[in-house]
């Protein structure tokens, strides 16, 4: 897969807010989310979402140090008033900015989930249930020490 910084794409799935990964390089951006050493060996892309999603459009996944499939919601939380609070700390720029990380390897279904998907460090997450408008903010390669920057032209 390859993208172009400023290229638009439709994304779902896991996103997270910029202040947890900006700055930090490809194997703490492994460690921070939990993603398996080595993931973003051949790099990745950041698309910042070009709208926030709505309280039908996600769901709450809890932090990076609990992946998909050990989370369990309790069943006695107001969840509207849950999102409600979540989606009051998103913006569309800045450190509270949701992005989605797009690592150039997919998905292996046929890797042990706890394998490739450690526990992560405690970033905060949220699952997108549709697909959401996103603009590419970043490509960053040289695994392990290359560090996720805005691109000078997509700075906010």
């Amino acid at each position: 897969m390859s993208m172009n910084v400023g290229e638009q794409m439709p994304v779902g799935g896991y996103v997270t807010k910029d202040k947890f990964i900006l700055g930090r390089t490809l194997q703490e951006i492994e460690d921070i989310l939990g993603f398996q050493r080595g993931r973003l060996a051949q790099g990745m892309f950041v698309l910042a979402l070009d709208r926030l999603p709505q309280q039908s459009e996600f769901q709450l996944a809890a932090y990076s140090m609990i992946a998909e499939h050990h989370f369990t919601l309790p069943g006695d939380l107001e969840i509207s008033k849950i999102k409600e609070s979540a989606a009051g700390t998103w913006s569309l720029s800045g450190p509270d900015r949701l992005v989605k990380v797009r690592a150039v390897t997919p998905h292996d279904s046929n890797l042990d989930l706890d394998a490739q998907y450690p526990p992560g460090k405690g970033a905060p997450q949220w699952k997108l249930l549709t697909r959401i408008p996103a603009t590419c903010v970043a490509a960053v390669t040289r695994y392990p020490d290359g560090r996720y920057q805005l691109a000078a032209a997509i700075r906010t």
